[in-house]
């Protein structure tokens, strides 16, 4: 069995970088290789844990994302990058594609776009890792992967990252088992779509989910983060 893809997440927003590594960690065949909140943080980190892949945001406390996709590149690290930002200017956009990145991901972005974007780079690596001799056609099939592609038709699920950052920090506050109805009040949503994203969140193995028997009435559904019922 090979080895699997080692992501370190850059991120510097905490609850975010949590979230994007647990999703790293859900894929088949990937590993997180770390967390870093800085520019610092990730050039120490890439030294240590040589990762695979590097989820970049953008915008860092103590450099840009692109600065640090520069020095990357000019040093040679053997990583490939998808960048991550709520910026949408051209010249952003422009210099990632300069400087090679493999994918880009406009915040707030879909979160199948994410597990898309990570199945899309274990497909790119089995199809360059399993050919002995590469051809024109390989090398078109490599670059379909690599090409980075629009986010208009993600949202299949209605899953947006802000959303479901927002409704897993009430779970991470309470400490505890939740209804629908609690986070609802709590994160100030609807309750329909609450319920469509604890759905999402229980079939992603994110929560757990129970049902509670009173004395009285219909059992209540339940749910409870499942790293924290394992801590």
């Amino acid at each position: 069995m090979s080895s699997p893809l080692r992501v370190l997440v850059v991120e510097d927003d905490f609850r975010i970088a949590k979230m994007h590594g647990a999703m790293v960690d859900m894929q088949e065949g990937y590993q997180l290789a770390g967390i870093a909140h800085n520019g610092e943080e990730m050039l120490a980190m890439i030294a240590e844990e040589l990762p695979d892949l590097i989820l970049l945001d953008v915008y860092l406390p103590d450099q840009s994302g692109i600065e640090l996709l520069r020095v990357i590149r000019s040093q040679k690290l053997p990583c490939d990058v998808v960048l991550i930002t709520a910026a949408k200017e051209h010249e952003i956009v422009e210099e990632g594609f300069r400087l090679g990145i493999f994918d880009y991901l406009i915040k707030p972005f879909d979160l199948n776009r994410f597990a898309e974007t990570l199945l899309k780079f274990s497909q790119y690596k089995k199809r360059l890792h399993s050919t002995a001799e590469l051809n024109q056609d390989i090398l078109n099939d490599l670059l379909k992967l690599r090409s980075p592609k629009t986010q208009a038709t993600t949202m299949q699920k209605g899953i947006d990252e802000k959303t479901l950052t927002l409704i897993h920090s009430c779970f991470t506050q309470h400490g505890g088992p939740m209804t629908s109805e609690g986070i609802a009040q709590d994160a100030g949503v609807s309750l329909s779509t609450v319920r469509n994203y604890l759905k999402y969140m229980v079939q992603q193995g994110m929560l757990q989910e129970s049902l509670q028997y009173g004395s009285i009435g219909r059992p209540q559904r339940q749910y409870v983060l499942v790293d924290a019922k394992k801590s």
